[in-house]
């Protein structure tokens, strides 16, 4: 569900830098210092529990005890599948939770994916619904996740011929977590791992924390994964960029090292992404906050050496850049980097508040690569609404249709198309997001679109283009026209957000 940015009190952040996006949420790192809203006892707390909960042989709480747990339950008398058609199950108080609406209001998803064997077959994860999956093209969606951990963030597949049952989703939305109250971030629990088609996923146990009420590890907060489809490992070559650092494995998500990036060392990076072309080229971005080793943007051509490709008239601060790679000539690669402090193209978004963004493209040839900056070509005129806006990297995706490289996605609240690559201001329209020229309190929605956009995926084939965001998900045959059509793909995809919760006192043993 949409809403205005608000500030908030837990707006914490650990940073060496004066750059403060903040709009929305960010979570701090509480093996420094307690959240806020938490007592200055909590350490003698934690300390508490863990003397309760820990194994008396080793002195530590058993990794992966809370699926350990889960499965445990399932083995107890009156216990029902989460998967039972139109439930959901407390596994530990068999509590039966039954749905009664909307049917198609869907909610923030940031995952999303086309199975490459199988066109009408989607995966979609939402940051507070878990994960779903529909076999007849969004028509009907069926939940292939249980009630633990539901904060998706990420998705990809490996598509090498044999092994496209494989996929792997991220857990815990770094940014922007409306889901979770003040004090009580949403996290996650590391990567999970599905090796029949998305049917079911089990946690990979050297991401998993177990500990979702407390930061403290860095694979709580996933930004993005990819796969290397190039990698002729059986098991796969997988990446995931978390809090600081990119991660790396070699063996399917058994084992990980961190292949750039500092981890638990500071100054930390808040905001990273990484990318991975078909050849196997992987790039990867830090945002300012973090060291001047590690900050900015990286080339690696096999995710173990890389190259700083930071244009040298870069801002020298900025938060989340996300990467867009050119399926056509995969050595064109757009970074859209949000709140470049003082730099770039300046925006008064709606609510009077000015942000600064940044667009870039990177073309590589034999002799290096040759940068562009974009950023006097961003959308900054029209109604409030009209305006390209970020939330500082909250709603950010950049994609380069499959055939053609002049042609770039853009989006932030609103969802833009530039048909000369945003070489120039002339030739971008707005194709999703708000309504065009709407103005405060009339925040009115794009027809059969929603704002705050979070990914773009394209279906070459049959020359489609599927858009998701806080609204859910959407399709477009028309993303070529002047005035995109949108259907709305939202049926039985229940990931709407809960806010509130109330008990029906004139029952009888209501409790």
């Amino acid at each position: 569900l949409h809403s205005f940015p608000t500030r908030r009190s837990s707006d914490l952040y650990i940073s060496s830098t004066p750059y403060q996006p903040s709009k929305k949420e960010k979570k701090q790192d509480t093996q420094l210092s307690p959240p806020s809203g938490e007592s200055e006892d909590a350490p003698d707390f934690f300390q508490y529990e863990l003397q309760r909960l820990r194994d008396p042989e080793t002195g530590k709480i058993p990794t992966n005890i809370r699926q350990l747990e889960l499965e445990y339950a399932s083995t107890l008398p009156g216990f029902i599948s989460p998967l039972a058609k139109g439930m959901q199950v407390d596994s530990v108080n068999n509590l039966i939770w039954q749905s009664r609406g909307p049917w198609n209001v869907g909610g923030r998803t940031r995952a999303f994916a086309i199975d490459v064997s199988n066109s009408n077959k989607f995966l979609a994860g939402s940051t507070s619904g878990g994960m779903w999956t529909s076999t007849n093209g969004g028509t009907s969606w069926t939940q292939t996740w249980g009630i633990a951990h539901q904060s998706i963030s990420c998705i990809a597949q490996d598509r090498r011929a044999g092994k496209t049952n494989t996929w792997y989703v991220g857990t815990g939305e770094g940014y922007g977590q409306s889901a979770g109250a003040s004090g009580a971030y949403y996290l996650g629990n590391g990567m999970y791992k599905s090796t029949d088609g998305g049917q079911t996923w089990n946690s990979l146990p050297s991401t998993a924390a177990n500990a979702p009420q407390t930061f403290n590890s860095i694979w709580d907060l996933i930004w993005n994964t990819a796969i290397n489809p190039a990698d002729t490992t059986a098991n796969g070559v997988v990446y995931a960029a978390v809090y600081n650092a990119i991660y790396k494995s070699i063996n399917g998500g058994t084992s990980w090292t961190i292949t750039k990036g500092t981890g638990l060392t500071a100054p930390y990076s808040y905001f990273t992404d990484v990318a991975v072309s078909d050849s196997g080229v992987v790039y990867a971005t830090f945002s300012s906050d973090g060291g001047a080793s590690e900050k900015g943007i990286w080339r690696s051509p096999d995710g173990i050496n890389w190259t700083n490709i930071t244009p040298t008239n870069f801002p020298t601060t900025y938060g989340r850049i996300k990467i867009g790679i050119s399926p056509s000539d995969q050595n064109q690669v757009y970074f859209w980097a949000g709140t470049t402090t003082g730099f770039g193209t300046p925006d008064t978004n709606f609510l009077g508040d000015v942000e600064w963004n940044s667009l870039w493209k990177y073309h590589y040839d034999i002799a290096g690569g040759k940068w562009y900056d974009l950023s006097a070509n961003l959308p900054t005129t029209g109604g409030p609404f009209d305006k390209q806006y970020v939330q500082g990297g909250y709603d950010m995706v950049v994609k380069i249709h499959p055939t053609d490289t002049a042609v770039v996605f853009l989006g932030g609240t609103d969802l833009y198309r530039s048909n000369d690559g945003f070489f120039s201001p002339n030739n971008t329209k707005i194709i999703g997001g708000y309504q065009i020229g709407c103005a405060p309190p009339n925040g009115a929605k794009y027809l059969n679109h929603h704002p705050d956009q979070h990914e773009i995926v394209f279906d070459q084939t049959n020359n489609i283009l599927y858009s998701t965001n806080d609204g859910g998900i959407y399709r477009s045959s028309n993303f070529m026209a002047s005035t995109v059509a949108w259907t709305p793909l939202n049926n039985g995809y229940l990931t709407s957000m809960f806010y509130t919760v109330a008990l029906d006192h004139a029952a009888l043993n209501d409790r």
